[in-house]
């Protein structure tokens, strides 16, 4: 599991780098996003910075202001890259968070679509 979430993750950071007119998108938006796989029991965390976007591990003592849990599939398919897809997983995975956290992420993975 951890590879095909992780190399997903890296592809949706470079994406985001890519599209520079989103910069004012993340723009002060610093969060954790957690992400929890319900069946592989895997967490990680995609993580907003000044710096710019990096995801690690999720360990339990890191806070996270915005949760993904969903099944691997579901979670994989929400950071795939394609806009249909990306519709129909993100009915499947559950989000926790406020609702600005929630509709800022969705913003940002529909922007940052191929």
């Amino acid at each position: 599991m951890a590879f095909g979430l992780v190399q997903l993750l890296d592809e949706v950071i470079f994406r985001l780098q890519q599209k520079k007119h989103l910069g004012p998108v993340t723009s002060g938006w610093e969060r954790r996003v957690g992400i929890i796989t319900e069946d592989t029991q895997c967490r990680w965390q995609l993580m907003f910075t000044r710096e710019g976007t990096l995801h690690q591990e999720w360990k339990d003592e890191d806070q996270a202001d915005l949760v993904l849990q969903g099944k691997e599939r579901s979670i994989q398919m929400l950071f795939a890259g394609d806009e249909m897809i990306y519709t129909m997983a993100k009915q499947q995975v559950k989000m926790v968070g406020t609702c600005r956290d929630q509709l800022k992420l969705d913003a940002i993975l529909r922007l940052t679509c191929k």
